[in-house]
């Protein structure tokens, strides 16, 4: 139980660096596309530079280029025709791989052909864009071709819907599904199982999905707990160009946020959160990816009951494991508190029971007092020595009860400032 708090110990500072993405061509190659531009300015050229501007200056330039690359980056989405074939990751005035593949007569048809396959294909394309929301159907496609291409834009309907290209996520259907007599399973309830099972059923097929979490979603997850809400996948959209992503957001009216260089966090009521906690939220975050890369590598705890752990479980276990320590300490305070209230409950029934005996045994000393002052009797005058020892005695004892009384309450203050939550 305290391997969690050992490697937050250990990892604490650690920088994690995210990789880029990897998203299919038009080709359906996948190629590494990096998150961020690449810099115009040679870095000997932008240190010289920085080196003549002051502090104010070089904010000023810098808000100018972040104004000017986001502009740029904007101007070069393309639109219409091209632009859907953009959206759609296909080449705008070629015929893809995977077309000629699918239509090996294409090349041989002549450029006139060609010519009217792309135009169908990107006017498609592009309807389908203009309302996700929709079925693209065959009756649509017709309304918008010369009847002599009909044959050809109904081939390349079914090419289009058998891809992924149009017809895809969450749309209201308009034509009936004609069932197959196939079944398939598909293992796994993430975005990519969940897809693709709503696609095959979309196809006709009987789908089954195999889950081993309780839970669906995979990677996709909202962290609840009382009033804290926090996405734990999901949450950022990388890129809208040529990302499916887009399109579902569309269908489900999901409005969206550009992220600039300034990425402030707000709460669930919208209000901004304080910098330093957003540091410190970014930190612990860090520290439980480097947690389960320990565990992983180090330790290579890397399966439970012989199946695999994921970064999601693994991160999953550690905070519950951290939770658990934070509620051990809780019960532990809350004995340690309890033990210190029946503590003080004790000593002021014990400071009370002396306080009666110390008036007792005042009575006794005035009555002696008053003896051995009008009588100077030797035995008025030693019962009066003896009340006045025990009188002092019992001073003593109600001194120092006084000051145990004054530290057991010292330590219940204590720990009541300082109960164990789970923040620290």
């Amino acid at each position: 139980d305290s391997l969690f708090g050992f490697l937050v110990e250990m990892f604490e500072g650690v920088d994690v660096h995210a990789g880029s993405n990897l998203w299919p061509d038009a080709d359906g190659i996948f190629r590494r596309q990096s998150q961020r531009k690449k810099a115009k300015v040679e870095y000997r050229e932008m240190d010289e530079q920085l080196e003549k501007l002051t502090e104010d200056e070089n904010s000023a330039n810098n808000a100018e280029e972040t104004e000017s690359s986001e502009s740029e980056s904007e101007d070069e989405v393309p639109t219409g025709l091209k632009g859907a074939a953009f959206q759609s990751r296909m080449p705008f005035r070629r015929v893809s791989k995977l077309e000629k593949k699918h239509f090996p007569t294409l090349e041989k048809d002549g450029a006139l052909v060609q010519r009217h396959f792309l135009e169908i294909r990107n006017k498609m394309l592009k309807t389908w864009l203009e309302n996700p929301k929709q079925e693209l159907t065959l009756e649509d496609v017709f309304s918008e071709v010369e009847s002599k291409h009909c044959k050809m834009a109904e081939a390349i309907h079914k090419f289009l819907e058998r891809h992924g290209l149009i017809n895809f996520g969450i749309y209201k259907r308009v034509s009936p599904i004609k069932k197959k007599p196939y079944k398939v399973l598909v293992v796994g309830a993430g975005v990519a199982g969940l897809a693709a099972a709503d696609q095959l059923r979309k196809f006709g097929f009987d789908v089954t999905i195999l889950e081993a979490r309780e839970r669906i979603g995979g990677r996709v997850a909202t962290f609840r707990k009382g009033p804290y809400v926090a996405d734990l996948g999901a949450m950022v959209i990388t890129g809208l160009g040529g990302n499916p992503m887009a399109t579902l957001a569309t269908q489900i009216s999901m409005d969206l946020y550009k992220i600039r260089q300034k990425c402030p966090l707000y709460d669930s009521k919208g209000r901004l959160i304080n910098k330093d906690l957003d540091v410190a939220i970014e930190r612990e975050f860090n520290k439980l990816l480097e947690a389960a890369t320990y565990v992983s590598h180090e330790l290579d705890f890397n399966y439970i009951d012989d199946r695999p752990l994921s970064l999601g479980h693994s991160l999953e276990l550690i905070i519950k494991l951290q939770e658990r320590q934070v509620k051990e300490r809780q019960c532990n305070h809350a004995r340690r508190t309890v033990d210190v209230q029946e503590e003080l409950i004790k000593m002021r029934k014990t400071l009370a029971e002396k306080e009666e005996a110390i008036k007792l045994e005042r009575s006794k000393y005035d009555v002696a007092k008053s003896r051995s002052e009008s009588s100077r009797n030797v035995s008025d005058e030693f019962e009066f020595r003896c009340c006045q020892r025990d009188l002092l005695a019992l001073f003593n004892e109600y001194d120092g009860l006084i000051e145990k009384h004054n530290e057991w309450t010292k330590q219940a203050v204590d720990l009541d400032d300082s109960k164990p939550r789970y923040e620290k």
